[in-house]
């Protein structure tokens, strides 16, 4: 688990670049703040990471992979500029992976939390992927991007696009007595500070990435202003598969890129079987396999192959380190 002073060092860091984006980077709402766009600067390669759920070797992975041919690291080339990086959400809660823990921690919940093993092993997880992300968020603002899911409710509060969460105990309201309790209200309120501060799409070169399929066709200026319309929040976080309107993410792609023969649109939230899922006539890339490390990384969009550009970390090596088939 990382320190109190850790975590609020590391998040002190995040927010200072997230409030330091400038226009260009995230343009600036109705209200004068940034806003819930940010707009990628050009790169040499993309990779979209799915939903965390409190995997921080997962992330620190990436950052060690060699993701293109002729490169460096995923971090190495951070640091020179050659690519961008965009989390499409979901920092806490471990879900399926850790259910049965999640089902000792209920009842730790229940005694108040006066022995509580298995939840401190989950926050201690919840933590340490949340450093990382604001350690990368601080070290490459304008390159690494990390976007608010549904699960970036610390408060697990009803309101501003949020909704209370829960799947195999009271995750949320766990989570939310457990930060209090054990690490103050200073720290919480950091938390939900920092939660209050992250985009909700990232957009460049035909690719635009959100936590979940929007649903109905979104403009630019929407986006946006999305923290003044919590139906904008709650769309591009909570959105389940087959609840969108049909055709929404292409009229939204093509509200960003109008004139572009080809875009995409990536997201995550729900899981996918396999590697990934083609949705929205093949024009939205779903990305989430809770238990295998999935990216997806390539150089244009216009030359996107979910068969090669969407893999394991550990098949890699073979397709990006090896010939260009």
């Amino acid at each position: 688990m990382p320190g109190r002073g850790e975590i609020a060092r590391l998040l002190a860091g995040a927010l200072r670049a997230l409030a330091a984006g400038g226009t260009r980077l995230r343009p600036l709402n109705a209200a004068g703040r940034p806003g819930g766009l940010v707009c990628l600067p050009p790169s040499r390669y993309v990779v979209i990471v799915p939903d965390l759920h409190a995997r921080a070797e997962f992330l620190r992975a990436i950052m060690r992979a060699r993701l293109a041919v002729g490169y460096g690291s995923v971090e190495q080339d951070l640091a020179a500029g050659h690519v961008c990086v965009v989390c499409v959400g979901d920092a806490f809660h471990a879900e399926a992976r850790a259910k049965d823990r999640w089902r000792l921690a209920y009842r730790e919940y229940v005694d108040g939390y006066t022995y509580s093993p298995a939840m401190d092993e989950e926050m201690a997880e919840n933590f340490e992927t949340l450093c990382e992300v604001a350690r990368l968020q601080a070290a490459y603002p304008h390159r690494f991007h990390f976007l608010k899911g549904n699960h970036e409710n610390i408060a697990n509060e009803r309101r501003e696009g949020n909704f209370p969460f829960r799947k195999f105990a009271y995750e949320g309201e766990m989570v939310r007595e457990w930060v209090r309790g054990r690490l103050g209200d200073d720290l919480f309120r950091l938390v939900y500070t920092w939660e209050k501060a992250l985009p909700l799409a990232a957009a460049g070169d035909g690719v635009l990435v959100t936590h979940a399929e929007p649903p109905v066709a979104l403009t630019p200026r929407r986006i946006v202003d999305a923290y003044l319309d919590p139906r904008v929040i709650a769309g591009l976080t909570w959105t389940g598969n087959e609840q969108a309107e049909e055709g929404s993410v292409a009229r939204t792609l093509d509200t960003f890129f109008p004139d572009r023969t080809r875009s995409r649109m990536f997201g995550g939230h729900r899981p996918v079987a396999d590697r990934y899922a083609l949705r929205q006539d093949g024009h939205y890339v779903q990305i989430n396999t809770p238990n295998r490390w999935v990216v997806a990384a390539f150089r244009s969009v216009d030359e996107f192959d979910p068969e090669l550009d969407t893999v394991d970390l550990a098949e890699a090596a073979r397709i990006y380190h090896g010939s260009d088939t």
